[in-house]
């Protein structure tokens, strides 16, 4: 069965890692759309570099590995929050339930607040010309929505091996209050006057296995698959995206036993290659103390401007009921600064 185990992961393993090479022929750097969905919304995993084989066993796996919701036992509800670059702010809500030899089931919500915009278009023939030299016209103040809504489910396909999946519809409303027109650059009319909305149907699913020594695990997911989108004249890809995971608490490789005493010290290390930018490292390691202290950092190469991550949590237990709480820094480069997360969560065994 163990054998069994292993080719069902290294089969779906090596479907995922085998498409890289044709994603790497028609790398389009920074071209895909509705990036929001690239965000890690989980400060946990934030912190850890972006590292996605580690996250097991809550509702907000479905945003990173869905195949992690199947090592969840009761039910979880969490809420985070992203203080994103230039004052943009991502939320995100999950929850998840276990049912005994069914599987785990889940609902999840990102949600992206861009603030008040202010929305303007040239200046063309028929406008006051008292506004000719100042160029444009002002149509005040418009707002952006950007929201992707799943369900998820995950299970086990043995006690070893487990499998999970998220379909979600996302859309990104450019504009809600106000029509922002396309503007023929020569004659300067209007092109088209519709409603600046992009929908897609967004699929991801993931595998995680643990081989039997110790805990350690091996992750494979596929973010963000769908079908191309159009916008006018315009057509694009979303952010797709390929990761292989590992991640082992090194402190029971040294005990006699299965356990590691009062503490866990978890390395993790993910292999990421997006569609819109070639292949990039993700490290990441956490100490946890006695299950209720959490310390976590890691770093990520071949990024722009993303790199150093840490962050802290604390985890309590009582009765039937579990609380966690997570924050997250990750430095952006001296332009952007720095982005903040914090996550919290509900257990209920």
């Amino acid at each position: 069965m163990k054998n069994l185990n292993l080719s069902l992961f290294g089969i779906i393993a090596c479907c995922i890692l085998g498409a890289s090479p044709a994603l790497s022929q028609a790398v389009k750097y920074a071209q895909s759309g509705l990036s929001y969905l690239q965000i890690a919304p989980s400060a946990d995993v934030a912190a850890l570099g972006g590292t996605y084989a580690a996250t097991t066993g809550k509702a907000s796996s479905a945003f990173s590995n869905p195949a992690g919701l199947a090592l969840l036992e009761g039910a979880d509800v969490s809420a985070g929050y992203v203080a994103w670059i230039a004052d943009i702010a991502l939320y995100s809500v999950a929850a998840a339930y276990s049912i005994d030899k069914i599987g785990v089931f889940g609902v999840n919500l990102v949600s992206m607040d861009y603030g008040t915009l202010r929305g303007t278009r040239p200046w063309q023939s028929g406008d006051d010309p008292a506004l000719r030299d100042q160029g444009y016209i002002d149509l005040g103040n418009f707002t952006v929505n950007d929201f992707a809504i799943g369900i998820s489910y995950g299970r086990s396909i043995t006690p070893q091996f487990f499998v999970g999946g998220n379909v979600r519809y996302a859309r990104q409303d450019l504009s809600p209050n106000i029509n922002v027109a396309i503007i023929d650059a020569i004659t300067g009319n209007i092109i088209d006057n519709s409603e600046n909305v992009v929908t897609n149907i967004v699929f991801d699913f993931g595998t995680l296995y643990y081989p039997g020594f110790h805990d350690l695990r091996f992750g494979a997911s596929v973010r963000n698959f769908s079908n191309q989108s159009d916008y006018f004249d315009q057509r694009f890809e979303l952010p797709l995206t390929l990761d292989f995971g590992v991640a082992m608490d090194v402190l029971q490789a040294f005990q006699n036993s299965s356990g590691s005493g009062n503490s866990k010290l978890i390395l993790a290390l993910d292999w990421v290659h997006p569609r819109d930018y070639s292949e990039r490292l993700h490290v990441g390691v956490e100490y946890g103390f006695i299950d209720m202290f959490f310390l976590r950092g890691g770093y990520k190469l071949n990024y722009d401007e993303e790199g150093l991550t840490a962050g802290l949590g604390v985890h309590l237990q009582t009765g039937g009921y579990g609380l966690r709480a997570d924050y997250a820094y990750s430095a952006f480069g001296d332009f952007f600064g720095s982005v903040n997360r914090l996550s919290v969560s509900l257990l209920m065994n």
